[in-house]
């Protein structure tokens, strides 16, 4: 004799969905509508440094000039994290000294005690604190860190046990300035180089970026980016802009030459205004 089971209940309540951090969304510069994440070996590179440097533990460096996607391609990789482990110490201030990476991770941890006074407390709350959680600290702009930035989170960092993972993400100077302190370098666990996208790159990456550029004649695509974008994705989208307005202007819905000299011709003109 068998007995039925009787149905388990469903429950109705949705799942609580992890918080999102405005922060931490990765955006297109100058806001470009349509525009689409492109999954490009930048970004892939950036993920990889990123996983690796949080499963070791370890502090790693993400470098190159601006406007290649570090920022952009670092976000986007953060989207899989916990947003309440991620410590984001991209400051407003130019030139941070140890005080303002205090305050802010202390801010960042939302630590329910009162700030300490002096450096010496303070140091020992952050050490008490920082282990607790796997914390991801994310220092963006780190080529605006001096020798003592970096040296203060270099001890915080080997003195937490378990430690934070630490990715400091900067232009070739910040991998100058880490470079020149044998204590810093010798801890570093990944440097990863990021470099402009090629000629080959540009043709593959550039019309799955944006509508507009979808058809669009290779050669022409070339003459933009070696007149002007030079592999640079912030570049790209000021083109891009321009090329959105350019179809309007002109009353036009293809991307020819004529368009695509007049779209030099505004970059290059907003470019010596603003220089």
């Amino acid at each position: 004799m068998t007995t039925a089971q009787r149905p388990r209940k469903t429950s109705s309540t949705p799942k609580p969905q992890p918080r999102r951090r405005l922060d931490l969304v990765p955006q297109f510069y100058l806001d470009l509508e349509d525009a689409e994440m492109v999954v490009t070996d930048t970004l892939v590179a950036i993920k990889d440094t990123i996983v690796e440097t949080v499963e070791a533990r370890a502090m790693s460096l993400i470098y190159g000039d601006p406007g290649l996607g570090k920022t952009f391609s670092t976000k986007a990789a953060l989207q899989e994290m916990d947003p309440d482990l991620v410590l984001t110490l991209d400051l407003a201030r130019s030139n941070p000294g140890p005080k303002d990476l205090r305050e802010e991770l202390f801010h960042q941890m939302h630590l329910k005690t009162k700030m300490p006074g002096t450096p010496t407390a303070f140091d020992r709350l952050l050490r008490e604190a920082l282990p607790r959680r796997p914390y991801v600290i994310v220092a963006d702009e780190a080529q605006q860190y001096n020798r003592v930035s970096f040296e203060f989170l270099r001890k915080l960092w080997d003195n937490c046990r378990p430690r934070p993972a630490i990715v400091f993400i900067g232009s070739p100077e910040a991998y100058t300035t880490l470079q020149s302190d044998p204590a810093l370098a010798s801890r570093l666990y990944m440097r990863q180089e990021i470099l402009a996208m090629s000629e080959d790159d540009v043709l593959t990456i550039i019309p799955e970026s944006h509508p507009v550029w979808r058809g669009v004649e290779a050669g022409l695509l070339q003459h933009l980016d070696g007149d002007f974008a030079q592999g640079s994705f912030r570049e790209w989208a000021k083109a891009t802009r321009f090329a959105v307005k350019g179809l309007k202007r002109f009353k036009t819905d293809q991307v020819d030459r004529a368009l695509i000299d007049w779209v030099l011709s505004q970059v290059v003109r907003t470019d010596y205004a603003t220089a």
